[in-house]
């Protein structure tokens, strides 16, 4: 019925809900108990735009070439805000998505113009007491569109290659391709495989939608930016600016950057400096939106990793909280791009030698990382913590260690033996009600697989 509406009236029915709760909105959940997953949608198209709940393949108002999505946002406990969830958009198709170029694809179609309302999470709250605060109608900037096409393109080039089945929302900068149903049993078929892929759908990133969140509704502050409009893409313009220094030792980019002192972490001021960044390469435009996390990597003269690379702390009691599916390592890991910057010794200075953009493999996330996190659990859930204390009064933990995983392992990474998170069963061996912080960490000989090419 309404979805002959012209963008004028898109937005000034968006622009009138604007303060209002699902609440008050609300015609089409009757009961509390019915806000279930997409009801917050649901209410949208129903009540506020007037037509039925569909799943079909064109924009909600075709005539107006507009996707309508409603999404929340968060407020943190440091005041920032963010996106609480990634932007999920359209189901791919396997079978026919391959077979388009970008601009006459379903994606492009479905979404190349977006009406984004936005509601407020607070952790606590009745649903359908959560408000609505802001609208936008969206399209992406000339800069972001240009890493969106290439991020279609590499899903699409894994379809083609017959590796559906190996799509990993790490894979790409913005545009994702998230899980979609309700189990691991939610397959589709793919074309150039006999092996059955998880159903995904093309999503905007939590990471990207953050930034968005940050820029039209508050809490923004001005960021950095690597890249202009000028740039082909994100991986080229990384290539341009590494390949100047490749070669070089810290020696020479001390003089080269004017760095005075040699400070503790000299090697994230030298990759901040190539880049031209004066704060950290992390907290630049691109790199939040992309969910990308520089680490430096040194190599020894003998072609050996030294360090293992850690994760942030875990508490105890979040892990015993968590599943699987929904773990924070799982999430992190499968949604995060990594550039590592390798500096390898000779002649006893550390020489820079260029850079890897990796991202853990589905296949290992969900065998070797799930172990380890399955062993984590059993172990705190347990209380079997501390296997055994020294003469010298140190302890040896039950935590799965390098020497039973070929990826990743646990270990402390805190300041003393004070710095400790409480533990929601109290230690057999010990009686500690509180441990020292640990956290999980990805072995140096793994690091070493990942960047043989340096070593």
């Amino acid at each position: 019925m309404a979805r002959n509406y012209d963008e004028i009236k898109i937005i000034r029915l968006a622009e009138g809900l604007i303060g209002k709760t699902f609440g008050e909105i609300n015609n089409y959940a009757v009961k509390t108990d019915e806000y279930g997953k997409g009801t917050f949608g649901h209410i949208i198209e129903s009540d506020a735009y007037d037509y039925d709940i569909n799943a079909i393949s064109e924009p909600d108002f075709a005539d107006a070439g507009i996707e309508l999505k409603v999404t929340p946002y968060k407020m943190n406990k440091n005041n920032t805000l963010s996106a609480k969830e990634r932007l999920v958009l359209n189901i791919i198709n396997y079978m026919t998505e391959y077979k388009n170029e970008f601009y006459n694809s379903h994606f492009w179609y479905k979404n190349k113009k977006i009406q984004i309302i936005w509601y407020l999470y607070e952790a606590g709250r009745k649903k359908e007491d959560l408000t609505i605060t802001h609208q936008l109608l969206y399209s992406f900037p000339e800069e972001d569109l240009k890493i969106i096409k290439d991020d279609w393109e590499t899903i699409i080039n894994k379809i083609k290659t017959g590796k559906a089945h190996e799509i990993s929302e790490a894979d790409t900068m913005y545009l994702g391709a998230c899980t979609k149903g309700a189990n691991s049993s939610s397959v589709r078929k793919q074309p150039f495989s006999e092996i059955m892929a998880m159903q995904r759908a093309f999503c905007l990133k939590t990471s990207y939608m953050t930034q968005l969140v940050r820029k039209h509704i508050g809490n923004y502050k001005d960021i950095e930016h690597i890249l202009n409009k000028n740039d082909n893409s994100f991986i080229q313009f990384i290539n341009n600016v590494i390949d100047k220094y490749k070669g070089m030792t810290q020696r020479e980019f001390m003089k080269l950057f004017n760095i005075e002192t040699t400070p503790k972490q000299l090697n994230k001021m030298i990759i901040c400096r190539m880049f031209g960044v004066n704060g950290d390469l992390d907290k630049t435009d691109e790199f939040l939106k992309a969910n990308i996390k520089p680490r430096t990597v040194r190599v020894e003269s003998n072609g050996r990793i030294k360090e293992s690379m850690p994760f942030p702390y875990f508490k105890f009691i979040d892990i015993l909280n968590e599943t699987w599916k929904n773990s924070s390592i799982r999430e992190t890991l499968g949604t995060t791009k990594y550039i590592f910057f390798v500096f390898k010794k000779k002649k006893n200075e550390y020489v820079f030698q260029g850079i890897k953009l990796w991202n853990m493999p589905v296949k290992v996330i969900e065998s070797n990382v799930k172990t380890m996190w399955e062993k984590t659990k059993d172990v705190i859930s347990s209380g079997n913590i501390v296997k055994k204390i020294n003469s010298d009064g140190s302890r040896l933990t039950n935590f799965p260690g390098m020497r039973e995983n070929d990826v990743c392992h646990v270990r402390p990474h805190a300041i003393n033996s004070e710095d400790t998170y409480d533990l929601p069963v109290k230690d057999k061996l010990t009686g500690l009600t509180k441990y020292t912080k640990q956290c999980f960490w990805l072995n140096n000989k793994y690091l070493e697989d990942i960047l043989k090419e340096y070593l």
